[in-house]
């Protein structure tokens, strides 16, 4: 009796196994990368009965049917990717797809909009699909940006920045590839597929406070010719020209964009600074007359990308340009001190070249391995010229000239490995950059500066997830070396990195982010050169300075609903002997230097409120911030706490857009020195058609003067900058883009590194 039941178990066992068919498979992108969180589902047509399942860190899904249950379809379905059908007939054993390869939405004007959730939460990023009325309304990838209201991240129109909350610059890039502004501009906005957003990047980001990775499809065969252009109507002086073209055949894609930013405008200054000396104190108050700001920014780029099965090779050349023949900074100005009356006249101009050759490979091998190869040159040519000038009615002048020749060379080498397991990812990383630079000084003082400088990052890092925990574990070691004539200097820094996601409920989020990084000097800052300032003061470098560590922990809670999401941000960071400014007193006049100080203390807080209850219909954010900083020198202790609100408002209707944003002055404090940003507001109303756009912008409407601070806090030498313009308030812009496409659509492939160098690392009076 009991050998009976036992076979009888075992017969019913083994019925109900081989009752079921398991049907498998692998979800990935055209570069062969695969998607998490592809829904897979079974669907019949008869009963309309549905199974789901959906897919892991490594694309793959599993699902279990019964053989007496009957499905017609197999669907697949991904956020900015078209869905994929399988027919399912006579299936009576398991079954393995392979890899089911998903393509990106192409998207047109006339696209049904996406009704779904369009936001991805992970731990380092946020995946965000567009809405058509985010792309409708927008002329260029800035443009989009804005439309998208992505938290904590602020877009200034006027200066074409793209910051942090905090202030903080934000790394952009275009399907993986570094970025800039100009290139940003280039993207026509119904290319885009979706946006990663980053809020918490990992180590191989090298520090950045925030990444944007734009993901755009190009062309299969054929390209696009487009133009953005912007002029000011009631400024002639302001002015943004973009021209870019593409072109793809086959594996090979090619792509130009030139653009070109200028500004030509008048400022007012007026100074007011105190010397004290042992046994006096001097008190000179500045009156300034208008002078004329002007610059002109040119940016060139050429791409050659081929892409053969799993592996893509690119080649990019940049150049950018800068001429400023009139510096902010120059001054007319009348000088009241000690009953005494002087003329000033403080003119500089600068230029700068910076050609870069960027070389790129990536290449996907088995079980699910991915290697990254980047390889960046630069040259950076540039020069100044100041003259200054006090003179006094019968007395002779006293002119201070300076001219500045610069040249840096600088190479840049980085290799990323990844593997990927099941629901866990291990990357590691090394970058290299060396540089040397050679700097003449001449004119009122003369000198010749050389310094060589090598940097070496290693790091390893591992995500992973346990139920709705997700965490990354990093750590990274950094050496510096600098060597300037008989001076150098040699430092480890270790980076340690802890990342925590914790997804309470499926619309309440939690996050921590911690991490110990670290900066060397600047080359304009370890300089062994003076220049003079004026009759007073004088600027000095200092080839003594050490290298710095930073602590950063941030915490923050999303909450979403249907009509409302609220963020709740707040971050604590801490720079161990930071390089900042002192002054001294030296035979009678007063040194600008920088040192290693004590200590710097910020915290950044923020609540953002974004409230949509029409949809991408109409749409208002408002976000209350407060940041406090305390610097501790070595012989001075400063605190500052700025309150603020910035606020946007959206709505889009068709082929209509109404923008209006504003927001208060923004205040930084770093070292001695406090700046205070001019609050700004502006209203853009806009058409967009299928081949053309226009929109027409107003920028500060109701600023009767454009006005920015600057305060030297110094116990000894404190001052007071402020500078004005009735030029920069009231302006009335226009903007046209347009165009013309040939060819069909496809996605090329992602590059996940570049590199640039920027960084002049030139020494000015200023």
């Amino acid at each position: 009796m009991q050998k009976t039941l036992l076979l009888l178990f075992f017969l019913v066992l083994w019925t109900s196994l081989n009752a079921q068919i398991n049907i498998t498979g692998l979800v990935q992108d055209e570069a062969g990368h695969p998607l998490e969180g592809a829904v897979v589902s079974l669907v019949s047509d008869g009963t309309k009965e549905k199974q789901n399942a959906i897919s892991d860190a490594n694309g793959r899904f599993g699902l279990a049917i019964n053989k007496d249950k009957h499905f017609d379809n197999l669907l697949v379905t991904y956020l900015g990717y078209a869905d994929y059908h399988v027919r399912l007939e006579n299936v009576v054993h398991d079954l393995y797809l392979g890899e089911i390869t998903m393509l990106p939405v192409e998207r047109t004007m006339q696209e049904v909009e996406v009704v779904g959730q369009r936001e991805i939460q992970k731990i380092d990023r946020k995946i965000i699909i567009p809405s058509k009325f985010q792309l409708k309304a927008a002329t260029n990838g800035f443009g989009l940006l804005r439309n998208m209201q992505l938290s904590g991240i602020r877009l200034n129109t006027i200066d074409n920045t793209i910051r942090t909350s905090t202030g903080e610059p934000v790394q952009l890039r275009i399907n993986g590839v570094k970025t800039t502004i100009a290139e940003i501009k280039a993207i026509r906005p119904h290319d885009v597929l979706r946006v990663e957003y980053y809020d918490m990047p990992g180590a191989r980001y090298a520090g950045a406070a925030a990444v944007i990775d734009i993901i755009v499809r190009y062309k299969e065969r054929g390209g696009n010719v487009s133009g953005d252009l912007t002029n000011g109507v009631s400024m002639l002086g302001f002015g943004e020209y973009q021209l870019s073209a593409n072109y793809h055949e086959g594996k090979s894609e090619l792509k130009a964009v030139a653009w070109w930013n200028r500004r030509d405008l008048k400022w007012i200054r007026e100074n007011t600074e105190t010397y004290h000396y042992n046994d006096r104190t001097l008190t000179n108050r500045e009156i300034g007359d208008p002078t004329k700001a002007k610059f002109n920014n040119f940016d060139f780029s050429l791409w050659y990308s081929y892409a053969v099965n799993k592996s893509v090779f690119s080649v990019i050349f940049r150049d950018r340009y800068n001429h400023v023949p009139n510096s902010t900074t120059d001054r007319i100005s009348t000088l009241y001190t000690e009953n005494k009356t002087y003329r000033i006249n403080d003119f500089m101009s600068t230029h700068d070249n910076s050609p870069s050759l960027d070389l790129y490979f990536h290449t996907m091998l088995p079980h699910q391995q991915t290697i990254y190869f980047d390889l960046v040159g630069t040259y950076i040519g540039s020069g100044s010229n100041r003259k200054y000038t006090l003179f006094e009615t019968g007395h002779n002048d006293q002119d201070f000239v300076s001219e500045t020749t610069g040249r840096k060379y600088s190479l840049i080498a980085e290799g990323i490995y990844e593997k990927m397991f099941n629901r866990s990812k291990l990357s590691f990383g090394v970058k290299h950059t060396q540089t040397y630079t050679k700097n003449s000084y001449s004119g009122t003082i003369e000198n010749l500066v050389k310094l060589n400088t090598s940097e070496t990052y290693l790091y390893t890092e591992w995500l992973s997830k346990l139920g709705k925990l997700t965490y990354t574990l990093g750590l990274g070691v950094m050496r510096i070396y600098n060597s300037q004539a008989n001076n150098n200097l040699s430092s480890l820094i270790f980076r340690p990195r802890l990342s925590l996601a914790y997804n309470v409920t499926n619309s309440l989020a939690i996050k921590y982010a911690g991490y110990v990084s670290g900066y060397a000097p600047s080359l304009s800052n370890m300089s062994d050169v003076s220049q003079d300032i004026d009759i007073y003061q004088l600027r000095r470098g200092n080839p003594n300075l050490k290298a710095v560590t930073f602590v950063s922990n941030s915490l923050s809670v999303d909450w979403a609903t249907k009509w409302l999401n609220v963020g709740l941000y707040g971050r604590y960071s801490y720079d161990h002997k930071p390089i900042m400014e002192e002054t001294l007193l030296e035979n009678q006049r007063f040194v600008r230097t920088m040192n290693n100080q004590r200590g710097f203390h910020r915290i950044n807080t923020r609540i953002d409120f974004k409230l949509h209850p029409f949809g991408d219909w109409l749409s208002l954010q408002v976000t209350p911030f407060f940041n406090r900083f305390i610097s501790n020198g070595n012989h001075y202790t400063h605190t500052h706490a700025n309150w603020g609100m910035r606020g946007q408002l959206l709505a889009m209707y068709k082929q209509w857009l109404l923008a209006a944003e504003m927001e208060t002055s923004q205040h930084s404090l770093w070292g001695e020195t406090l700046d205070k940003e001019e609050a700004s507001h502006n209203i853009a109303l806009g058409y967009n058609k299928d081949k053309w756009a226009v929109q027409l912008v107003v920028a500060n409407p109701f600023t009767t003067l454009y006005t920015t601070e600057v305060e030297n806090l110094s116990r000894i030498a404190p001052a007071n900058k402020l500078a004005y313009s009735r030029n920069l308030r009231r302006i009335l812009m226009i903007n046209v883009s347009f165009n013309l496409d040939f060819g069909k659509a496809k996605t090329a492939g992602n590059k996940r590194i570049t590199n640039t160098d920027e960084n002049t690392g030139v020494l000015h009076g200023r």
